[in-house]
């Protein structure tokens, strides 16, 4: 994909749960078919914290993709950083609230996911902070890579769960599988680019020794 239009596809994925779920409540509050009307209208103080945290993560997170954007204007870059560090912490407290208040529907296996998935984004972006501190790029890159695609999980669940509970039902066993291979996914997908990223710097550097030599 061009990488200009990387941040903008990122935005777009990112978006896509939350485009769902706005969608669900509208048909909820208006009485749709299979839905009581009012049913979820309202909107929790975790689910709301989790919703502005998480927009803003993938938002700003999709924009530090942006080679030109960090080039020519790198203190923009700094501070959208710690800003979208800030909102990936508030999307991680928020979803372990939710995860707790929806510990006895979901199931252990799934709550379980659900913590580890908060833990491994905490770790990620608070691993990424630190190699930033010390200069050290190539790490921090790879590391908010890895926190971003944990961000993503709730898009690419979407399909998973959209396309999955299709073919394996709606069973406990079969939702937490589904919601734990949307994020599996975006840890290969992440696993992949951090490692190709990596080898056309090595390839760059190559060809840079050869034209001194």
């Amino acid at each position: 994909m061009n990488a200009r239009l990387l941040p903008a596809a990122l935005i777009v994925f990112g978006l896509i749960p939350l485009i769902a779920n706005g969608l669900r409540r509208a048909a909820q509050a208006t009485g749709a078919a299979g839905t009581a009307p009012g049913e979820g209208s309202g909107m929790s103080l975790p689910v709301l914290l989790h919703v502005i945290g998480a927009t803003v993560f993938v938002v700003l997170g999709a924009l530090q993709f942006s080679v030109r954007l960090r080039r020519r204007r790198p203190e923009w870059h700094r501070t959208a950083g710690r800003l979208a560090i800030l909102a990936a912490l508030l999307a991680v407290v928020s979803g372990i609230w939710l995860a707790f208040e929806a510990r006895s529907s979901a199931g252990a296996l799934l709550f379980t996911l659900r913590l580890l998935a908060a833990s491994a984004l905490a770790l990620f972006v608070a691993l990424g902070f630190r190699a930033i501190r010390h200069r050290r790029l190539p790490r921090h890159r790879a590391w908010m890579i890895r926190a971003y695609a944990i961000g993503l999980g709730a898009a690419t669940q979407v399909f998973t769960l959209g396309f999955g509970q299709e073919l394996f039902g709606r069973g406990e066993l079969a939702v937490a599988l589904l919601n734990g291979a949307g994020w599996a996914i975006n840890l290969v997908v992440a696993e992949w680019a951090i490692r190709r990223a990596g080898h056309q710097v090595d390839r760059s550097a190559t060809r840079a020794t050869v034209v001194l030599r």
